[in-house]
């Protein structure tokens, strides 16, 4: 019964699973290796999960974490609410520092947007405050200009803004010192695009597809070809190849010229494929989604 005083993050610093006996022992030496998953605002219930499980020790299964004052709610949203957990911007706060552990500074702009778009803080310019130093890393190791720093960072935050029909206008953020050409950025994004090499790998791919991924491929590249638009979806459990037809299909693509943005969910995911770039799908791309089903 002692371990239920700990937060879910924190268990493994005080135990080390057993395989053998499939137990749980006090851990007797050594370090914890390894942190709770890391999520974001945008993920929705996963995020919520997460910050239910940063607060509630010795949760034995779900209904515990859905559970406040005896009732139990049908999300973690609703139970973050309940518990107070999302009143102020402390987990969002907690969510930027968390994520600048591991990801880069352009990650980090990119998520700083996503908050201000789906989280709707109450202080933007205290958020801004107290992770500028993460936001600006990358620019600051490699200018020493101070206001020429801010700006970039600004003209960033400005482009994933303008992506998403929003501006910088539209929130308490300090503003660009000087007139920024933002599709003129926009063309260097373009530049970076065309800059991406298809690995030979990649490139040779096609040859290894089974028949379905085959038959995805074709039907794929012939809209691409063709100068054709339309929006597939790719679908199958874990480990059926989605990722290596994505490779083959990306690789294809740039080696005509073309551009292809790679979009996931996750930085984890992205960093699967060459290019990969953490995008929200529904403010990127607002299109009809047509499905095409095609099993692999």
């Amino acid at each position: 019964m002692s371990a239920r005083q700990y937060l879910y993050k924190d268990f493994p610093k005080y135990y080390t699973w057993n395989a053998s006996s499939c137990k749980w022992n006090p851990r007797k030496q050594g370090s914890m290796r390894g942190r709770l998953v890391h999520a974001n605002p945008a993920e929705g219930e996963r995020y919520y999960l997460r910050l239910l499980l940063s607060h509630i020790s010795g949760p034995t299964c779900f209904e515990d974490l859905y559970t406040v004052n005896g009732i139990i709610h049908p999300t973690f949203h609703k139970t973050t609410l309940e518990r107070g957990l999302i009143e102020t911007d402390d987990n969002l706060s907690h969510c930027l520092a968390d994520a600048s552990l591991f990801q880069f500074p352009n990650a980090l702009r990119r998520l700083f947007v996503t908050i201000l778009i789906y989280c709707e803080p109450g202080d933007v310019r205290k958020l801004w405050d107290e992770h500028y130093d993460s936001l600006s890393e990358d620019y600051r190791r490699d200018y020493k200009n101070v206001e020429g720093v801010r700006n970039m960072v600004l003209t960033d935050i400005a482009v994933f803004l303008q992506s998403m029909s929003t501006n910088l206008d539209d929130f308490d953020l300090p503003s660009l010192n000087a007139a920024v050409n933002l599709e003129s950025r926009g063309f260097h994004e373009v530049q970076e695009e065309y800059s991406i090499i298809a690995q030979d790998e990649d490139l040779n791919a096609r040859n290894s597809l089974n028949s379905d991924q085959k038959h995805a491929f074709d039907e794929i590249m012939t809209h691409v070809d063709n100068d054709c638009p339309a929006v597939f979806f790719v679908d199958g459990p874990g480990g059926t190849g989605k990722t290596f037809l994505y490779r083959a299909l990306l690789a294809n693509v740039r080696s005509r010229g073309l551009i292809a943005l790679a979009t996931t969910s996750s930085g984890v995911a992205a960093n699967n494929m060459s290019g990969g770039e953490q995008l929200t799908l529904d403010s990127r791309f607002p299109l009809l989604l047509v499905i095409i089903r095609c099993a692999i």
